[in-house]
């Protein structure tokens, strides 16, 4: 799933509104990473091969045969990385509003030198004290993205998102400072993890069926990084939604797209 986890994930169920459709050819497995939704928050420093590790030890707990994967935005490089070291146990792969790339590109430059500097800050000082001090720093997405935010959704969705967001604003307020210093300092452990990965090289051992879905308006995660990776991975399939902004798993063309890839008969 994308988003880095945190206080919006888990005082309210992540929108998975997308599976029913999905799920009448497909069984569809969703899950928490960890620092994000249900899933624990641990004291420690995250990284790819952490999280790729997360998600082999769930295929292999639920005994999964060759599942297809879906990544979208963050986690892509996940899907990404997870294919490159277990390709004989993937389907298919498909990759959603996402980059090989995601934090180590130039549109995040200023963004990655603070995140960076801020992850020193936990560090140094622990999850308590760093969130004392970083709690009235402006969010990481503010240093990249634009005032007009992620993009484009589609308009049946906007009050549904504009509720929803009100919803998790006063939920989120109730917390104790204790529950928000560890759900911030889990999206800062969450963002650090992409810092200085970049999958780029390795692109072209990917052999499988991969399907690469991108918005031609995406402010998160800019259309040129989706288009690269797709001219990066071999055979590749590129679908771009046009006038579509960074929340793809909304808008329908996405869902025919993913479904007519899984299958194509």
């Amino acid at each position: 799933h994308g988003g880095y986890g945190g206080a919006d994930s888990t005082v309210m169920p992540r929108d998975d509104s997308w599976v029913p459709s999905l799920s009448e050819s497909n069984t569809i497995i969703t899950y928490d990473r960890r620092s994000a939704g249900r899933s624990s928050y641990p004291n420690e420093i995250h990284s790819l091969d952490m999280l790729t590790t997360d998600l082999r030890e769930l295929i292999l707990h639920l005994d999964l045969n060759k599942p297809t994967i879906i990544g979208s935005s963050a986690g892509g490089p996940i899907s990404l990385n997870y294919t490159l070291n277990f390709q004989n146990d993937v389907d298919k792969l498909i990759l959603v509003n996402t980059s090989s790339r995601l934090w180590k590109n130039k549109y995040r430059t200023k963004a990655c030198i603070e995140l960076k500097s801020r992850h020193k800050t936990l560090n140094d000082l622990g999850p308590d004290k760093a969130f004392d001090i970083l709690r009235n720093e402006p969010s990481l997405l503010s240093l990249y993205l634009p005032p007009e935010g992620s993009g484009p959704i589609p308009e049946e969705r906007k009050s549904i998102v504009a509720t929803r967001n009100q919803e998790i604003k006063q939920l989120t307020s109730s917390l104790t400072d204790n529950e928000k210093a560890i759900y911030a300092m889990g999206i800062l452990r969450n963002q650090f993890a992409y810092a200085d990965s970049d999958l780029s090289s390795r692109l072209n051992e990917i052999t499988i069926p991969t399907l690469v879905i991108h918005g031609d308006s995406d402010n998160q995660v800019p259309y040129p990084l989706g288009k690269e990776l797709s001219e990066q991975i071999p055979n590749s399939q590129l679908v771009t939604i046009p006038n579509a902004g960074h929340a793809l798993m909304y808008w329908d063309k996405t869902i025919e797209s993913i479904r007519s890839f899984c299958n194509p008969d």
